[in-house]
């Protein structure tokens, strides 16, 4: 399909010394059926986005199987330098970062040399369970565990997160930056206990979601936060998209860069339906932008 579907939020902070762009880049989901033309396509609607920052909310792999061939390692590791060109990159970890197996028999693995080489890459950070800080910004990425996601409940466990979150949540936020958090899922995020731990956060950044699948014709005629299915395979569920709408919202779940991944096996086919989504953040102390409702645009374009 090769279009884009971006979504572009104007919001206000007090803390921002200057005007602060973020491009938005979750779920690559790399594997071999990621091609070059397509990770050429997203580097470069990265670079005219002319970003502050890039933020890559978890599951840059598919799993550790497609990473197991050096040269797809190396395709990976290539784009990466070439995207830190354009802006930082800052990379938390999702679930299936640290997944290996097929055919969702999923057991945990990590990889740890692969993500020491993409630690290593100049202008780079990989956050699991670390911070980032600079003059500008604070910017924490949660590692979200494998137990979270699989468990005796098969459901994702809101009591673990909270104590994920007490453990692994920094104690010295600052109170002058621009703080963000990117989490991997935001299935408990908005949930008011959760909210309560994170309430230091400017910005809550997560993806996971694949917007419940929703087709692109539906998603401007049906502007729910609702989606048709979500990763736990639950119908209809709620917050999959469309969660940053108004003042006071923080939490924004991203659309996904590759919709149906390699292990979705036949599903593959589905993606030449899809566009590749990303969101585009811009943060500014103009009292303009300090109104009721967000400033939001979509668009498609090529």
């Amino acid at each position: 399909m090769n279009i884009f579907h971006t979504t572009t939020y104007n919001l206000y902070n007090e803390h921002v010394k200057k005007d602060l762009v973020f491009s938005v880049d979750s779920d690559l989901h790399f594997s071999y059926m990621v091609k070059d033309k397509k990770l050429l396509l997203i580097a470069n609607k990265i670079a005219k986005i002319s970003p502050s920052y890039i933020l890559m909310p978890g599951d840059l792999i598919d799993s550790t199987e497609v990473v197991r061939d050096l040269k797809e390692q190396k395709r990976l590791l290539n784009w990466l330098k070439d995207i830190a060109t354009i802006a930082p990159v800052l990379i938390s970890l999702g679930s299936h970062d640290y997944y290996g197996g097929k055919d969702n028999n999923w057991r945990y693995e990590f990889n740890q040399e692969l993500f020491d080489e993409i630690n290593n890459i100049n202008n780079v950070t990989v956050l699991d369970n670390t911070s980032f800080i600079d003059n500008n910004v604070f910017i924490t990425g949660i590692t979200q565990s494998f137990k979270y996601y699989h468990n005796e409940t098969k459901k994702e466990d809101k009591n673990l997160l909270i104590t994920e979150l007490q453990q692994n949540l920094p104690s010295n936020i600052p109170n002058d930056k621009l703080n963000i958090l990117l989490i991997h899922s935001p299935v408990y995020m908005l949930d008011s206990d959760i909210l309560k731990m994170v309430e230091n956060y400017d910005l809550i950044v997560c993806g996971h979601m694949h917007n419940g699948c929703v087709l692109p014709i539906m998603y401007e005629l049906w502007p729910s936060t609702r989606g048709l299915i979500a990763p736990n395979k639950d119908f209809f569920p709620l917050n999959e998209r469309n969660t940053l709408l108004k003042k006071g919202d923080k939490v924004l779940v991203n659309g996904t860069l590759t919709m149906f991944q390699e292990c979705s096996n036949l599903f593959q086919i589905a993606n030449i339906l899809y566009p590749i989504y990303n969101s585009v953040v811009k943060f500014t102390n103009n009292p303009e932008y300090n109104k009721e409702k967000l400033l939001v645009k979509r668009r498609y374009h090529v």
